[in-house]
């Protein structure tokens, strides 16, 4: 390698002299850096440029000069100004934007780190970049606006514009070509109002060549001088308030053909910057980073035409200004739908008619600013609360609310009074972030009105005696939906005998309708149902429906349109699906057509107590996609499981066999983004002939990886029943998941499930949305102007509200209670309350054995316990956090320990070192990986984490000080956080970012030997198998697995996701991973992948397999290692070699207890060595041990760590080994 770079020093230094000549239509920025170091370095650009730079595949250098490296960027005719930004992958050269004025000329001259450019060379760099040059306006016959509607012939039209909205008084005086005849007393009345404000048309006379005009109010004119306007340029003007100069307007172009318009209205006017995101099925679907730009102006705003498939459905768009979406939550047109959706700022909806923009200075209908606290109480900002004020609550059952400058128009008015006190100090607690707003109430009169008024359209108005409007909006009515109809019956499909009743949910419906049908949707007729006073609609039926299809037809007010909808709907509690979920099935679990014969006897692998787990976590389709021994039909499904030949099988027996408890499945509910037809699934050609470090498998795969089997399944669709693509036939599913329950529990291993209950793929009246279609705005989390919130990634769910945590709760129990599942691993758990997780406890404890066929008692619940979004910092009340979940008995994963045996996080650092990776004892050769204070600070938080990450455990830190857990920071945030182990899930690697091996590749040193690699990964796995805590690790990581660098291969295929239980491969080599996540990097991932001596053997997976294995037996071997307490661990674990004195790269650790049927040791020490040579220990806390080599460890097919001894005080252990002594 160092020869390579030499090589192309020389050859760059013979070429920097030969500088191209400036093309035309092309500006040249110049970039000079005093190290001379210009490999791995690109331009981004935007604004007057003529191609759309992604992020990820910026401008590449075009050449070197006498000067530097410079770009050439290709310019749009009429160019005046271009954005630019210098990076390698995610570095950027300068912290702020720069700006390249074209009007001082075509070439930039730019130095590293500094704003201050010059355009000539030679020039001193004395231009500030970092402000954006003012480009001059275009002279007012080219600001043409175009028009909403067409001018009708012999007329001239002078439409007149006013921020405010408001037009009043406001007439028209006019002369010259006109026939109308026009006193200035008494002016010309608008001929209408429409979104581009008012107009008046004025008859021509024949010939007519210039009309005279003055818009005034009384005496009062706007802008001042008289206007003339000349025909041969226009039938139509624009006067806009105060602007000296009118504009000519043309009217709007045509929508091309084969493609749709998508308009944008800013009231403010800024449109730079805002972008389109498409999807679906647009034909050149966008990346995130590089969105459609602006394809021109209209009357309403500015516009993007996107071409289209030519048998297109549906178009997914988001308008987005970076990272900023206005206003946020995912959109689709689709085609019934039309040819143009407009789409103004802030507002949720996507309006399928051209929306009245006239009056939004008095309020807003299509955002949801008011929010009931319960059934009579709305909170509303305080600036629609002042004195004098007329509040009304306006209500319409056929969403027939408008909006007016003289305020909300139709429906019934219910009078609102104002509560002084405000908020309830419990009201405050349960949804803080309304604390500062006023409280309004229903009259005492009105109240009994508010069920009904729910069922429909609902604004509130504040409008003043003097009738000027302060403010209208629209209402959130969650909280007044569960204290009026809060129901905690049965839902969904319940059996008498051979009888099914059916119930559904859905207090705001004006009607719900039951139509059945056979399972391929034919024959569909439809039953009433009824209405219960909780808003619960029921049908019941008989025999023959078992086995039908059904949906509810849904008559409902939608927010998200405005609008009465009809929605046909699936059931949210279903536990049987047609194929790809367009139906749900009358499906009664306890049939024996899905049950596996002996699935009533079934009995649980043993397990003494919930410290005991440990989990493997584990995709369905990774397990057997590739694995020859499974039968072909049954590769990538749940019946690969009850192979027990198999190579997958065997694996996990014999991990099984070594201790490992459970298998953490990702998830296995119904998926949206997954095509349950097997027939319609796509697969790449044969990928393995290409080059290891090549571009074109990831190129393959993206092509279709929407159309293949694979997705990690984080797009929750339904949640009671099993996705039907993992199953050989999609109508057995709840049969086939149950077999491989049964399998995985005879093999000794309990099952996890990975579930999602913090979004759903969709919500509005998208296709795939199915709560929000039944109980619109209710099931789903909004902000302050009723939009849906989408932080987690999509629709984020709202389980602070008590139908959607009983719909989790009720799930959670029927996949105990029907598929006897172990335990639960909640995705972003800190995206729920507190409040729902302790009810989810509760829940399952109270299933037994006797009575459910399961003990919740040792069904365990864990998952991510991050703090960010909308509900950070407890904003929406007390969210299950890692903090926040001190006590409860619920684990949280622990990425203080993870970041610490790693190094770096997932937002950066790919070459930082950790504690198992080299920090200061192996470095890599960047200065920041040589930090001996940093190799002691994380080594504290590698101890901690080996307490169980617990609060207030005490030991001596790296600064010789008694610490607690929580002393330590990690960020803002404290390291230590549990009260029990139990409460800590430690891991060093999952299925989100890079593979355990991936990242040691990265981080270890360049030259590093293999055998040293695998020993950083086995040192890795020690660390989190021999802590307190419960241990988490991912498939495929004691095989080597690598996924060729791949942050994020959620969709990236079988070909990057394949285990190889027969250990002959790890996954390493097949090429750069997926650009849409990883191209950034690919200039560090090429050279890594392309190197054969980075490819492992059989025998180093061997030995990673083995290790892995031993450290299981070691920490089975002895209860010591799985404390219960708190108390505990503090009295019977101890740490050696601590304080500023210690031995970097060393952490020992003493365990002591009575001996035990479960601990036959008196004495453990345990010593990981993370330097690159041996260490010999002492301390005087040995003296008295009589240490032996664990036996596990005697019989280590690595004779490595054999070598290790113990002798009085001492011990002494090999580089990169962890050794476990046992006392006499």
């Amino acid at each position: 390698m160092k020869k390579l770079a030499t090589l192309l020093t020389v050859a760059l230094a013979a070429s920097a002299a030969a500088q191209t000549p400036l093309p035309a239509n092309v500006a040249r920025v110049h970039y000079q850096r005093a190290d001379h170091a210009y490999a791995g370095w690109g331009l981004h650009a935007w604004e007057d440029t003529a191609v759309s730079v992604d992020w990820a595949k910026p401008i590449a250098q075009a050449g070197r000069s006498d000067w530097g490296a410079y770009f050439d960027i290709p310019l749009k005719a009429g160019a005046q100004k271009v954005g630019i930004i210098v990076h390698k992958g995610d570095q950027k050269d300068h912290n702020v934007d720069l700006w390249f004025d074209l009007s001082r000329g075509r070439e930039l001259f730019v130095k590293s780190g500094s704003t201050l450019v010059a355009y000539a060379k030679g020039a001193p760099l004395n231009v500030d970049a970092a402000k954006a040059p003012v480009v001059q306006a275009a002279p007012a016959k080219a600001a043409t606006a175009t028009s909403a509607q067409g001018v009708p012939q012999g007329v001239l039209r002078v439409r007149y514009l006013r921020p405010d909205g408001k037009y009043e008084g406001w007439g028209l005086h006019a002369w010259e070509d006109t026939t109308a005849s026009v006193e200035w007393t008494k002016p010309l009345t608008p001929t209408g109002v429409d979104a581009g404000g008012a107009y008046w048309d004025l008859p021509l006379k024949a010939g007519a060549s210039k009309v005279g005009f003055i818009v005034h109010k009384g005496d009062e004119k706007d802008p001042g001088a008289d206007m003339f306007a000349d025909l041969t340029k226009g039938r139509e003007v624009l006067v806009t308030s105060g602007k000296a100069d009118f504009a000519y307007v043309s009217a709007d172009p045509p929508v091309p053909a084969g493609a749709t318009r998508i308009n944008y209205f800013r009231p403010d006017g800024k449109y730079e910057g805002w972008g389109l995101h498409t999807w679906e099925d647009a034909a050149q679907p966008t990346t995130w980073t590089a969105p459609l730009n602006q394809t021109g102006q209209s009357s309403f705003g500015v516009y993007w035409d996107v071409p289209m498939k030519t048998d297109w459905k549906k178009l997914g768009l988001i308008i987005h200004k970076g990272d900023e979406k206005d206003p946020g939550p995912d959109m689709f047109l689709n085609r019934e739908q039309g040819q143009q959706a407009w789409i103004v700022s802030g507002q949720p909806t996507l309006h399928t008619t051209r929306p009245d923009t006239s009056v939004r200075r008095v309020g807003d209908l299509t955002r949801q600013q008011a929010i009931m606290v319960s059934r009579d109480l709305i909170a509303v900002k305080p600036d629609m609360v002042q004195p004098g004020a007329l509040l009304t609550l306006h209500a319409s059952s056929t969403a027939g609310l408008t909006l007016t400058p003289a305020g909300v128009q139709g429906g019934d008015a219910l009078t609102l009074e104002e509560v002084p006190a405000g908020l309830s100090a419990a009201q405050r607690a349960r949804t803080p972030h309304l604390a500062n707003y006023k409280l309004l109430q229903v009259r005492a009169e009105d109240r009994a009105r508010l069920p009904e008024a729910l069922r429909g359209q609902l604004a509130v108005s504040s409008v003043m005696p003097d009738g000027s409007v302060l403010g209208a909006t629209s209402v959130q009515t969650a909280r007044a939906l569960d204290d009026l109809y809060a129901y905690s019956g049965p839902l969904g499909v319940t059996w008498q005998g051979a009888i099914p009743t059916v119930r559904l949910w859905a207090p705001t419906a004006q009607n719900v309708a039951l139509r059945i049908s056979k399972a391929d949707g034919t024959g569909e007729r439809t039953v009433p149902m009824t209405r219960s006073a909780q808003g619960v609609w029921t049908a019941s039926g008989d025999a023959s429906w078992k086995g039908m299809g059904y949906r509810f037809e849904v008559k409902v007010f939608a927010p998200s349109t405005g609008k009465i909808e009809t929605n046909l709907v699936t059931d949210p509690y279903s536990v049987g699906l047609s194929l790809n979920s367009t139906r749900s099935l009358f499906v009664d679990l306890g049939d024996a057509a899905h049950t596996p014969a002996g699935w009533a006897a079934l009995r649980k692998p043993a397990l003494r107590s919930v410290s005991d787990l440990s989990f493997y976590e584990l995709h369905l389709r990774d397990f057997s996609a590739a694995d020859a021994s499974v039968p072909a039909a049954q590769r990538g499904t749940y019946l690969a499981f009850t192979q027990a030949g198999s190579h997958g099988m065997k694996h996990l027996k014999s991990l099984a066999d070594a201790g490992l408890k459970a298998v953490h499945l990702l998830p296995t509910f119904d998926i949206a983004t997954i095509n349950e037809d097997k027939g319609q699934w796509k697969f790449t050609p044969d990928l393995s002939r290409l080059a290891p470090g090549s571009e074109e498998q990831q190129k393959a795969i993206t092509a279709i990886k929407d159309a293949d089997p694979y997705n990690w399944g984080y797009d929750p669709y339904h949640f009671m029943v099993p996705e039907g693509s993992y199953a050989v036939r999609p109508d057995q599913r709840a049969l086939e998941y149950r077999q491989m329950v049964m399998a995985l529990n005879n093999a000794g291993l309990r099952v996890v499930q990975d579930v999602v209950f913090n979004h759903t793929n969709a919500s509005g009246q998208a296709e795939r949305s199915v709560l929000d279609r039944i109980v619109p705005g209710y099931y789903h989390r909004l902000n302050a102007d009723g939009a849906v919130e989408t932080s987690t990634c999509c629709a984020n769910t709202a389980t602070e509200h008590t139908m959607m945590r009983k719909l989790m709760v009720d799930t959670l129990v029927l996949m105990a209670r029907a598929y006897k599942v172990d335990g639960f691993r909640f995705d972003l758990m800190g995206h729920h309350m507190l409040a729902d997780m302790q009810a989810a406890r509760q829940a399952l404890d109270a299933l037994t054995v006797q009575k459910d066929g399961v003990d919740g008692r040792q069904i365990y619940l864990y998952g991510e316990g991050w703090d960010f979004g909308e509900v950070e910092k407890n904003r929406r009340g007390v969210n299950a956090t890692q903090l926040n979940l001190f006590g409860q008995g619920i684990g949280t994963f622990n990425d203080r320990i993870r970041d610490a045996i790693r190094g770096g996080n997932p937002f950066g650092g790919l070459r930082d070192q950790g504690f198992a990776t080299g920090l200061f004892t192996l470095p890599n050769g960047l200065p920041q990986n040589t930090n001996r204070d940093a190799a002691l600070r994380l080594a504290d938080h590698i101890r901690v984490g080996l307490t169980g990450n617990l609060r207030d455990y005490r030991f001596t830190g790296a600064s010789g000080q008694a610490v607690k857990g929580a002393d330590l920071p990690y960020g803002a945030a404290p390291v230590g956080y549990a009260a029990a182990p139990r409460e800590t899930v430690n891991y060093a690697s999952a299925h989100d970012n890079q593979t355990l091996w991936d990242a040691v590749l990265l981080k270890a040193p360049a030259n590093a030997t293999t055998a040293q690699r695998v020993r950083m990964q086995n040192l890795a796995h020690s660390l989190i198998l021999l802590g307190q805590g419960l241990p988490f690790s991912y498939a495929g990581d004691e095989m080597l697995r690598s996924k060729s660098f791949d942050t994020d291969s959620y969709n990236s295929g079988d070909w990057f996701n394949t285990l190889d239980f027969t250990r002959q491969t790890n996954g390493f080599g097949k090429g750069l991973p997926p650009a849409e996540k990883n191209a950034a990097n690919w200039d560090l991932y090429r050279p890594i992948l392309a190197n054969p001596a980075m490819k492992v053997t059989p025998s180093d997976i061997a030995r990673a397999s083995d290790h892995y294995r031993e450290m299981l037996r070691v920490r089975y071997s002895s209860t010591l290692f799985r404390m219960a307490s708190a108390q505990e661990v503090q009295q019977n674990l101890t740490f050696l070699n601590v304080g500023p004195q210690q031995t970097p790269g060393l952490i020992a650790m003493k365990l002591s207890g009575a001996v035990t049927a479960t601990n036959p040791f008196p004495h453990l020490v345990v010593v990981f060595n993370a330097t690159g040579k041996t260490v010999t220990f002492s301390d005087p806390k040995l003296a008295g041990l009589n240490l032996r080599l664990h036996p596990v460890l005697a019989a280590s097919t690595d004779p490595v760590v054999k070598s290790s001894q113990a002798s009085g005080t001492s011990v002494t252990v090999p580089a990169l080994t962890t050794a476990v002594f046992v006392g006499r």
